[in-house]
């Protein structure tokens, strides 16, 4: 609803005009003030949209109040009304950027025309806005989605003052349920946007991950990283019933380097499938493992799933099982150290097994040095060291991993209307879930979802070019189930909606050359 100010030091002429607004049935919220001083008080107070004042008056009059009200607010819309009929006045007013001037006594017809005119102003005013800001939040996300895949250049869209940050100090990643997104809707944003105490970009990336970006340094009143992931995880739980599983992240970073953020950040993430009782994980924090230590990892739990690790060859695994040990044995002094010794000896001797041949000698002598160690962190650089010249020699299986990857990469090409999920793809090709994951994102550099998603926005946008399906059949045709997602993906994508990209390329070069020229231009 619209606000209006009326300002009279006359207590009758504050009632006549508020009696006659209520009478004429204009749908709006009223605020009356005897002079100009209190009136500015009020605005400082109250969001206003019109102000509706008399010029004479006492301490401080309507032109004075006038100027600094639009000082105040340059768009607010003010009608001056006076007992008063010179020319002068008038030509005052409308120096200031007065919008209308009514005489009293006030006839019912002008004053009604008046009003009408000035609130349908104020509308057409707040729609243009709503669409502007609209059209630059969309904007925002379309570059913000094509930095963090590596393409794309801020530096032109800064002449469209799109707002963009040149640099961001946090930013953590929301992992969620399969295809969350897609059934969550749009208001999800303005409810997680509600929960934070700072100002931030949220952008989709598929259909189970979201960013947060923080623009701004954290203030020492606001919350720290840990509290505020453990405040959107409960928020969420509460308000949607599933777990948010968050992985962050702080350090200044540049806009233009957003994609090179975005790894750490799922690598953090892939702790979720050791610890599925864990849902924050911070690059700050190494020391994950000693939080909630699932009681199932016994030692001989943990080398049987290290020998498992060795035998696919997935390395990720292998160090983060090793971690998973090494995590369990820290500063637990109630463990014999000849036991914990014999323990990173066994694990050392399977990962020598897997690298090139060495002589007895030479493994007598490093399980020696492990024997030989003083602390803790002294063997694992030792385990670690195992770990690395097995990944220098990894190459020799790439070929085997290569027709894995491509096997799923041509899965996906021809299924993408499918409902596809991790599990399915990986046991087309007889591998974990987790270790297709890690290997696909090796060998391609791109995660399972976001190639999924690009084959599929790759499609829509081959169907809207190509043919004449309605955008609800392209939606379902490319695997998507709600239109409304399916639209917000493709124009965070491309840059338009779907509706919007199709006319823009069913026009002819020159068209699309002067409308894309009128686009660009600030």
């Amino acid at each position: 609803m619209l606000s209006i100010l009326i300002v009279d030091d006359h207590l009758e002429e504050r009632e006549g005009i508020t009696f006659l607004i209520e009478e004429l049935g204009f749908p709006l919220q009223l605020h009356v003030a005897e002079n100009g001083r209190k009136a500015l008080q009020c605005l400082e107070q109250h969001a206003i949209d019109i102000l509706f004042t008399d010029v004479r008056m006492p301490i401080m009059d309507g032109l004075q109040l006038t100027k600094e009200a639009l000082r105040l607010y340059p768009k607010l819309k003010v009608i001056l009304f006076s007992g008063f009929a010179e020319f002068e006045y008038a030509k005052t007013a409308l120096s200031l950027g007065v919008s209308d001037y009514l005489l009293k006594p006030i006839h019912i017809d002008a004053f009604q025309s008046t009003l009408e005119k000035v609130i349908r102003d104020v509308t057409n005013l707040r729609q243009e806005e709503a669409a502007s800001q609209k059209k630059q939040s969309y904007a925002r996300k379309h570059v913000l989605f094509s930095l963090m895949n590596g393409i794309g250049n801020p530096s032109p869209y800064s002449e469209l003052s799109i707002g963009l940050p040149s640099h961001y100090h946090r930013m953590m990643l929301l992992e969620l349920d399969k295809n969350f997104f897609e059934h969550a809707g749009a208001e999800f944003e303005d409810f997680l946007l509600d929960q934070l105490d700072a100002p931030a970009d949220y952008l989709n990336l598929n259909a189970c991950q979201s960013l947060l970006l923080f623009p701004e340094q954290p203030q020492p009143s606001q919350h720290t990283n840990a509290t505020l992931a453990q405040r959107l995880h409960n928020s969420i739980l509460e308000a949607y019933g599933v777990n948010c599983y968050l992985a962050m992240t702080e350090g200044v970073t540049p806009i233009q380097d957003l994609a090179q953020l975005l790894p750490p950040l799922e690598e953090l993430m892939e702790y979720r499938f050791f610890l599925p009782d864990t849902y924050i994980f911070d690059a700050e924090n190494d020391l994950y493992f000693t939080e909630q230590m699932n009681p199932d990892h016994t030692d001989s739990y943990l080398v049987d799933q290290i020998r498992h690790n060795l035998r696919e060859g997935d390395l990720f695994s292998l160090r983060t099982n090793t971690e998973i040990l090494y995590q369990k044995y820290v500063r637990q002094v109630q463990f014999s150290q000849l036991y914990v010794k014999y323990m990173f000896a066994t694990i050392y001797q399977e990962i020598m097994m897997h690298v090139a041949p060495k002589s007895e000698m030479e493994l007598q002598s490093a399980v020696e040095s492990l024997y030989k160690a003083e602390d803790l962190r002294d063997m694992k650089d030792i385990i670690v060291e195992g770990i690395v010249q097995l990944e220098q020699q990894q190459p020799e299986h790439v070929p085997a991993l290569n027709r894995d990857v491509e096997a799923v990469k041509q899965y996906i090409d021809a299924h993408f209307a499918d409902d596809l999920s991790l599990e399915l793809l990986a046991a087309k090709v007889y591998l974990s879930p987790h270790y297709l994951s890690s290997i696909f994102k090796k060998q391609t550099g791109c995660g399972l979802n976001k190639y999924m998603k690009n084959v599929r926005m790759q499609k829509a946008k081959d169907m809207l070019t190509n043919t004449h399906l309605k955008i609800s059949q392209i939606c379902t045709a490319v695997g998507y189930h709600n239109i409304s997602y399916f639209c917000q993906n493709f124009r965070d994508f491309y840059g338009h909606t779907p509706e919007k990209y199709r006319q823009f390329n069913q026009k002819s070069p020159e068209q699309r050359e002067e409308q894309h020229a009128f686009v660009a231009s600030p």
